[in-house]
């Protein structure tokens, strides 16, 4: 633990008005060189998409699914706020490797309903229970927020975010085409407001970020290159409404002393 780095960092956290939580490791070595509340367990938001990714490639792996079998999608799990599957284009689905890049890289929630209806609650919990990942759970779809007023939700933690992505990393989660083909998709996302948002360099960074009202999310790895590291920020219980950019700054301020620490061994 480098304690210089995790008192700024704490600094910083604590100054903002907002909840968070931030987790950094290092991949070459596995040392942990920030950890602050990297075991609270919070409503994930779409960060929970991950764990969906991951199980269905472990049934493609296994067999037991194509990644070219169509996915349909049902009337229950259509959203209104996708951006791929208009009403006027493609509305009854796609192959499930679509599906899957549209749900990473975009964030679709239409394609993870859809998802979700195709791989099953139980199922992806029970592989989620099976990593040992101890805070994450899948109770509802997305945008179901009869579901939330119930007392459903979706949850995670940095340190179950953090195992997932170091088996990706390290290739022990998946087939190694299929573990190689998920990290491609994780570079593949297309928000860039967060993690990315002071970075200096075309540095790849394989993510997935996740927001809600009052809630920002992102966490993944910087491909800095002889450094790569995990870097994961929760943020919850803040100012922004969902699209405001509030914690998405305090995320991305936190990313770059991050980066400027691992690339120069100095913080600004």
């Amino acid at each position: 633990m480098d304690s210089f780095l995790q008192t700024r960092l704490r600094e910083q956290m604590e100054a903002f008005p907002a909840k968070s939580a931030l987790y950094c490791v290092d991949l070459r070595t596995g040392a942990e060189l920030a950890a602050l509340g990297q075991d609270i367990q919070v409503i994930s938001a779409s960060t929970i998409k991950l764990a969906i990714l991951l199980y269905a490639l472990d049934r493609v792996g296994a067999g037991e699914l194509s990644m070219e079998q169509f996915v349909p999608i049902e009337s229950q799990d259509y959203c209104g706020d996708t951006q791929v599957f208009e009403a006027e284009y493609r509305r009854d689905g796609a192959g499930l490797r679509e599906m899957l890049h549209w749900m990473m890289a975009l964030s679709d929630n239409t394609a993870t309903n859809a998802l979700i209806t195709l791989l099953g609650f139980e199922a992806i919990n029970g592989y989620i229970a099976a990593l040992g990942l101890k805070s994450t759970a899948l109770q509802r779809k997305m945008l179901d927020f009869q579901a939330v007023s119930w007392g459903r939700n979706n949850y995670t933690s940095l340190e179950d975010q953090y195992r997932m992505y170091e088996g990706l990393y390290r290739g022990t989660l998946l087939p190694r085409e299929l573990g190689q083909w998920a990290l491609d998709l994780l570079g593949r996302c297309r928000s860039f407001s967060s993690l990315q948002r002071y970075l200096p360099d075309p540095v790849p960074v394989l993510h997935k970020p996740g927001e809600l009202d009052h809630l920002s999310h992102d966490a993944g790895i910087v491909l800095l290159p002889n450094r790569p590291y995990f870097l994961g920020v929760f943020t919850w219980d803040g100012p922004a409404l969902d699209g405001q950019p509030q914690q998405k700054r305090l995320i991305g301020r936190l990313s770059r002393m991050v980066y400027d620490y691992m690339k120069e061994g100095t913080l600004e």
